[in-house]
Order: structure tokens, then sequence, then C-alpha cells
């Protein structure tokens, strides 16, 4: 990092810093999040419910991988900003070349036990009660797991070309990226007709010129923490602590994974087919919301990490509070939308299909009521991840899942389909709430310890 970002970091208002590194972060999020939202508008629009419900069901399998990534990506930013911060360039130079190497072996060995077993996911995954669901969901499965390395790859690349200081460079990938990925939807799926496979494989060409594009980057002079091929080598010892700083994302994404799959089976036990296609359609709106919230606590990472490790704790509270405020404002506006407008959104994955539109509506209004406090949820974790609070993340991650087992197994014994949708909203409701505890807390802890480093 150069001693200009430095000094920025030591010294520019926070508010200044804050929009600096949230605007790129959120608009390379929300790029992704168009990512999603265009698959499965073509998906729904031009091959049907049944692909919507493929996606859905098979889509815990890709949680899971994309969980092992985001544990990578993020257990890397924060360990290369707070080593950075403290001034130990070489440590974080090492903790690069962990980072790249690890993503290498897993977009290998993850494959290759993935597809020898794609027979007994989709069993587990309850695809068998629908041929033609389980057709399309073999296809799609079958070509993202061949294309875990890039999937993982761009998630790194994302994180890690933002915290060298050039955040507005990979929003430019991540947007020309996008506008890619809607010409090929249309191109494989629309033109060609290979249905899940030419949406699956729109998403992992533009997942891999991102990858690649970032991979150059770091080789090169533009990069401000620069490796060369020499500097490729494991250094063991620092890849524990790196890669315990980025579980509680990978505890984030296994939980959705795990509740997705329990969402589904739950559908599919009190529902049909169709209930899990109105399902898919309110969780590609609730995805574009993650990634939202997502990127804006993704943004706030550099500055919470670096205020830990140059040891600031004003400049540590007044990001966090700063970040806080904002992430309730726009939770609240997106619930308005969601609330006002859901037969507008589900209209634009069903096109004419009147049920679907039907039980879309209904499964938007249920499902997405407890919006902001699923926004405290993913900003409180991620937020203490880059404090270094590593046990308080996880605490916030393993605490949905416990509520949420006997939730989704109760609920929907009185309420039948609409059980299985409200039961993740009153769970986030009540997590939420604990974990704006946790940050009430610490916010108190930082504002005393300011005050004494002041008198100090």
């Amino acid at each position: 990092m150069s001693q200009q970002n430095l000094q920025d970091l030591n010294t520019l208002p926070v508010a200044s810093l804050f929009w600096r590194y949230v605007i790129p972060s959120v608009a390379g999020m929300l790029v992704i999040g168009l990512y999603t939202v265009v698959d499965g508008v073509f998906v729904g629009r031009y091959v049907g419910a049944h692909a919507l419900a493929a996606i859905n069901l098979v889509y815990p399998v890709i949680l899971l991988q994309v969980g092992l990534g985001a544990m990578i990506s993020m257990g890397a930013a924060t360990r290369i900003s707070i080593l950075q911060g403290a001034g130990k360039t070489q440590e974080a130079r090492q903790a690069l070349s962990n980072t790249i190497l690890i993503i290498t072996a897993l977009g290998i060995i993850l494959p290759l036990i993935g597809i020898n077993q794609i027979e007994t996911l989709l069993a587990l995954l309850n695809a068998d009660n629908d041929p033609a669901v389980r057709q399309e969901a073999r296809s799609y499965l079958s070509i993202m797991l061949w294309g875990g390395l890039v999937t993982i790859g761009q998630m790194a690349v994302i994180y890690l070309v933002r915290n060298d200081g050039r955040p507005k460079f990979i929003t430019y990938m991540v947007v020309i990226g996008g506008l890619s990925n809607i010409a090929l939807n249309y191109f494989f799926v629309v033109i060609l007709g290979w249905g899940l496979a030419g949406s699956a494989s729109a998403t992992l060409l533009v997942e891999t010129l991102i990858t690649l594009v970032g991979l150059i980057y770091f080789f090169s002079p533009f990069a401000r923490l620069r490796i060369a091929l020499k500097d490729l080598r494991p250094h063991w010892q620092s890849m524990p602590s790196m890669l315990g700083l980025g579980i509680s994302s990978f505890l984030m994404e296994a939980n959705l994974a795990f509740l997705l799959f329990a969402h589904n089976y739950q559908l599919l036990e009190y529902g049909k087919g169709s209930d899990v296609a109105a399902y898919a359609v309110a969780g590609y709106t609730e995805a574009v919301f993650i990634l939202l919230i997502h990127g804006l606590a993704l943004g706030m990472q550099p500055l919470l990490s670096h205020a830990t490790g140059a040891n600031q704790p004003q400049r540590l509270a007044q990001t966090l509070s700063y970040g806080l405020k904002v992430s309730l404002a726009i939770s609240l506006a997106l619930l308005a939308v969601v609330q006002f407008f859901p037969h507008t959104i589900a209209m634009l994955y069903a096109g004419k299909d009147q049920a679907l539109i039907e039980a879309a509506t209904n499964a938007l209004r249920i499902h997405l009521f407890a919006l902001p406090f699923d926004g405290a949820i993913i900003v409180g974790v991620i937020a203490l991840q880059a404090m270094a609070l590593t046990r308080l993340s996880m605490l916030g991650t393993l605490g949905k899942t416990l509520l949420l087992i006997p939730a989704l197994w109760l609920i929907p014994l009185w309420w039948g389909v609409n059980g299985v949708y409200i039961a993740l909203p009153l769970v986030n409701t009540v997590i939420g709430i604990m974990i704006a505890g946790v940050l009430w807390r610490e916010l108190r802890h930082l504002k005393q310890a300011s005050h004494t480093y002041s008198a100090a």
C-alpha cells in the first residue's frame, strides 16, 4: 500500500473514506447481483418454472463452494489490511501468495470430488421428485462444479484488488463482466437454446475473464502489493491464522446453503415444485439485497481492519457507526419496494406465467419482511471479522442456524407453505436484535478507549 493511501486512511474524514471505498464495492456487488438477476430472468422467461426450481435445488452445493471462496478472500483481505496497517509489507505479500496457492488447489480438488459424486448430491437434494427438474439440475451443477476455480478466483480478485487501493479498477472490470453476462446469456439461452447449461456457461466465462485480469494485475507494475513467480511458495505457519479470520464468511455461506436446502425440502414436503420456483423468485430478489449490503460491509472492511491494526479506536467507532446507519437506511428503502411492488418483481422473472406470478408475489411479501434485521446481521458479522473479533461473528452466524432448524420444522405444521416462507424472517429478527446489541456494546468500548487514548 502506498504512503499516500496510508496517509489517507489515517487522516481523511471517515465519511469521505467510507464513500470512497463503499461506492465501488457496492457497485461491484450490484453487478454480481445483476449476474444473478439476469440468470433468473432468462431462465424463468425462456426455459420455465422447472428450470428456476432446478437452480434453487442445486444452489446449496454452489453456495458451499462460494463459502470456501469467501473464507479465503475475506481472511486474506483482513490479514493483508492488518499487516499493512502495522507496516509489515513482506508478511502481507506472503498472505497474498498463500491466497493464490490455496485457490488453485481448491479449484482442482473440488470439481474432481463433486463430479464423481453428482448423482449422490442430486439424490440428497431431493431432485428425484421431478425428472424434468433433475435433468436441468444435473446439467447446471456439472458445469458450475467444473468452474469452481474461477468462481472462487473472481471473489478473491474483487476483495484483494479493492484492498490494494484500486476499487475503481475492479469496479470497471465487474461492470464490463455484468454487461458481458447479459449478452452471453441471451446468446446461449435464447439464440442457441442451451437452457440452464447456457446460463451457467455465460456466468463462468465472465468469472474467468475477471479472475485472469486480477491475477495479471498482481504480477504487474500497477499493483501496490506486487508479487513475482518466485513468491508463489506456501507459508504454512501463516495459513491457519489467515483462514481463521475468514471462517465466519464460510459459515455464513454454509448457513445460507443449509437454509436453502431446508427450505427446498420443506416446500416439497408441504407444497410442490411451483412453490420451489416461487421461492426461487424471492431468493433472487433477496440475493440482490444481500449483495448490496454485503458490498457496503466489504467496503467498510479495509477501513475497519486498518484502524484495528493502527490502534485507532476513534476512527474505528466512527466508521462502524456510520456504516450501520447507512445500512439501516438502505434496508428500509428496499423493504418498502418489496412490500409495495411484489407483483411487478414477480413478473420480471415469470413473464406471463400467472400461477407463478401469484405464488411468487405471496413469497416475496412474506419471506422478505425482515430485511432491516438481515442487513444488521450481514454488516455486523463482517464488521466483527474485520475487527478480528472472529468468535463474536461466528456466534451470530451459528445462532441463526440453531434457531432456524426448529423454526422450519415446527412453523409449517400450522401454516404449511407460508410457514416455510415466514420461518427465516422471524429468526432474522431475533438474531438481528442480538447482533445489534453486540455492536452497541463494541461501540461503547471503542468510544471509551478513544477517550482514554486522547487523554494519554
